[in-house]
């Protein structure tokens, strides 16, 4: 029986979910897994971790030891823990943390990495900075030293030209489309595994009678959803005042994390909105799948105000695969998906008043409007999917990918 190696230093947010669906196609494929990263991390859910740390099948390895808890472990070093696991096969689940290992290799002429070695990319964010002149001047002048580990040398020149990857994976089709050596890979993790655990956390569905109890008495108001965990990246605060600022209502499912230092004071916006009966907030880590569909579809339209972000939004396509359309910035992945398949609209999100105006004509429009333009779209992003691309690069079948 072959042996499959997954390394993820970090647990932390939606890692723990992709390493979670990967290790059960693996073991649907037969592989004995070995699963390496930082056990010491402290995150702030490991109910997917803690699934995988309870199954006897499954090998956890500690890389705590290591730089940065396994983020900046060296060649040797990983190559001792490939050799330990005598891996046929190791998949970097966030493997944009990894360039300068990668590179590494170049210089290697012996113990190099050993069996096939595959990377899923999930922030390909340089692809979207607009560089002018002095700043592309500035980029020459730093690479000689950092040439190691630049993202845009190793995307565009190092992986085409030494195969430092057996198969490079990249969540964003449009990074993809014009990055041959890359192969797309739907970002629905979340949906996978929720199709995994099914029933197991039947008992949160008490949330469910809360929440209708809630919207009856804001029945209306416009519904804010707010899912997963708090987070100043994904604007949690923003949309606290947003709402606050329109009369509406918040519902969050998932945890608020006050140890973060949002731009707005979160702990005065939940308590105006408390007065007025207007705030919902189950404060725990929901994964009863059924329990997130009812949260989903308590909403007509799904805002999210992102901060800086360019990448894929997990939260975005579970919205979508509802039929639920988008607010989002213009940026990355997620405004070009939405701009390119009409799944929503974009806002600059350059002032917080763009957001306003544009809240404001989203709002009114009918979520029938992008009904067919969404199904469309997540005909693409789909379980199947996503199992078939990963069984592709585990194997090594060269099969071809459905591509929006």
């Amino acid at each position: 029986m072959a042996n499959a190696l997954i390394y993820s230093p970090g647990f932390d947010g939606h890692r723990q979910v992709y390493v979670f669906v990967m290790a059960n196609i693996l073991k649907e494929l037969g592989f004995n897994i070995y699963i390496a990263g930082d056990t010491k991390q402290i995150i702030t859910n490991s109910f997917y971790i803690d699934k995988l740390k309870s199954n006897p099948e499954i090998t956890i390895l500690d890389t705590s030891s290591y730089g940065k808890g396994g983020l900046e472990i060296t060649a040797a070093e990983f190559v001792e823990i490939q050799n330990v696991c005598k891996t046929d096969l190791t998949v970097f689940a966030f493997a944009d943390h990894h360039i300068t290992l990668f590179i590494s290799q170049i210089f290697k002429t012996k113990n190099k990495f050993r069996g096939r070695i595959v990377g899923i990319f999930m922030q390909p964010f340089h692809f979207y900075q607009k560089t002018g002149f002095w700043d592309k001047l500035r980029y020459l002048k730093h690479l000689p030293s950092r040439w190691r580990e630049d993202d845009q040398l190793f995307y565009n020149f190092f992986l085409k030209q030494f195969s430092l990857l057996d198969c490079a994976l990249c969540i964003d089709e449009y990074f993809v489309a014009h990055h041959n050596k890359f192969v797309w890979l739907p970002d629905v993790f979340q949906n996978y595994a929720e199709l995994i655990v099914k029933d197991e956390k039947s008992e949160q569905r008490i949330w469910i009678k809360k929440l209708d109890d809630f919207k009856e008495k804001n029945k209306d108001r416009f519904c804010f959803f707010y899912f997963g965990t708090a987070q100043f990246r994904r604007g949690y605060d923003t949309l606290l005042k947003l709402c606050l600022d329109t009369g509406g209502c918040f519902i969050h499912c998932g945890l608020r994390d006050d140890s973060v230092n949002y731009s707005y004071d979160t702990n005065d916006l939940r308590s105006e909105l408390k007065k007025d009966e207007r705030l919902f907030e189950t404060n725990q880590y929901i994964a009863d799948p059924s329990t997130i569909e009812y949260f989903f579809k308590s909403v007509t339209h799904l805002v999210l105000p992102y901060r800086n972000y360019c990448g894929s939004s997990g939260v975005m396509l579970q919205a979508l695969d509802y039929g639920i359309p988008v607010l989002a910035p213009e940026d990355g992945i997620t405004g070009y998906r939405i701009k390119k398949y009409e799944l929503g609209l974009t806002y600059d999100g350059s002032k917080a008043s763009y957001l306003s105006t544009q809240f404001d004509y989203f709002k009114g429009l009918n979520p029938q409007k992008f009904e067919e333009n969404i199904k469309n779209y997540m005909s693409y992003q789909t379980s199947d999917q996503l199992k078939s691309v990963l069984i592709n690069a585990f194997t090594g079948s060269e099969k071809p990918v459905r591509i929006p």
